[in-house]
């Protein structure tokens, strides 16, 4: 089974850690009440309540060069929650920068107000772990014999 947990832990601390740089203020996961009454868990919330932000490392194209509609839609799924807090600053961070590229073109035009997306990327070797990660997971997704997906 693949350890998606350095996903996580790895990378999620480390855009928390470039966020603090970038905003002045620490960073961590925590649960807020959206506008509809119900909680949700996002990934980095400034100490200051101004930033909330979901963390997401997924990849581009799959390795059939197909659009890949279901991390597009767990993307947007994020920002949904994003639009339920009220927080001056509400962003969706992307890790890779080909998955930054594709969904970007696949908002534009259609991002609730106040919400953005913006890349962070990572370090070369954090980057090499996350796509061996990836693999792994897509190879016991997609079975024997029948391709790899990437996640």
């Amino acid at each position: 089974m693949a350890d998606t947990s350095y996903l996580k832990r790895e990378v999620e601390q480390y855009v928390r850690e470039q966020l603090a740089t970038e905003f002045g203020v620490p960073f961590r996961p925590k649960v807020l009440t959206l506008d509809t009454g119900g909680t949700h868990e996002f990934d980095a919330v400034s100490a200051d309540g101004v930033v909330v932000a979901a963390i997401k490392a997924a990849s581009g194209l799959t390795s059939g060069g197909k659009n890949p509609s279901g991390k597009i839609k767990t993307a947007i799924a994020e920002l949904y929650y994003l639009s339920l807090v009220s927080a001056p600053v509400r962003l969706l961070i992307l890790t890779n920068p080909e998955f930054h590229a594709l969904l970007s073109r696949d908002v534009v035009g259609r991002l609730a107000p106040g919400l953005a997306l913006k890349l962070v990327p990572l370090p070369t070797e954090m980057a090499k772990r996350v796509r061996q990660i990836q693999d792994e997971a897509s190879r016991e997704v997609s079975g024997p014999g029948r391709g790899t997906r990437a996640l």
